[in-house]
């Protein structure tokens, strides 16, 4: 069955302004990355702890699960709450396609920090609509 209203995550001011700040902090972290690119480890989990099929095995694992979340954010939410869920999430999907093709990884990465551009400027958008905005005790502001 579907849902008769989208859920909505960035309904306060406090929120969005917080959603703001972060999607902010990850896109210079992203562009800092782009510009001091180094080959960095190809794993999400791995390192000393994990190695051979269970590495594998629990990174398959771990990517399936936020590939389900992104799915249901992004499923749950509409308009430019969407825009800003795709934004976020469209770098870490298209993540497995640099592990099958090395030569990928650079235009993931800025495919990435496009995508975090637009979860921006979404949030953006959405603080700066303050007629819609919802405050805290769940009514419209109208001023």
């Amino acid at each position: 069955m579907t849902q008769p209203h989208p859920t909505r995550l960035l309904t306060t001011r406090l929120r969005i302004a917080f959603a703001l700040g972060l999607t902010a902090l990850v896109l210079v972290q992203n562009i800092r990355g782009l510009t001091l690119y180094k080959v960095g480890q190809p794993w999400l989990l791995g390192g000393p702890l994990l190695h051979g099929w269970v590495l594998v095995a629990v990174n398959v694992a771990l990517y399936a699960y936020v590939s389900w979340l992104a799915f249901w954010f992004i499923r749950g939410t509409e308009g430019r709450e969407r825009a800003f869920m795709v934004g976020w999430f469209v770098g870490f999907l298209l993540w497995p396609l640099s592990m099958l093709w090395p030569r990928s990884v650079v235009p993931i990465g800025h495919i990435g920090a496009f995508g975090l551009a637009v979860a921006l400027f979404a949030a953006l958008t959405l603080l700066l609509d303050h007629p819609k905005a919802v405050n805290s005790s769940g009514t419209t502001n109208t001023t």
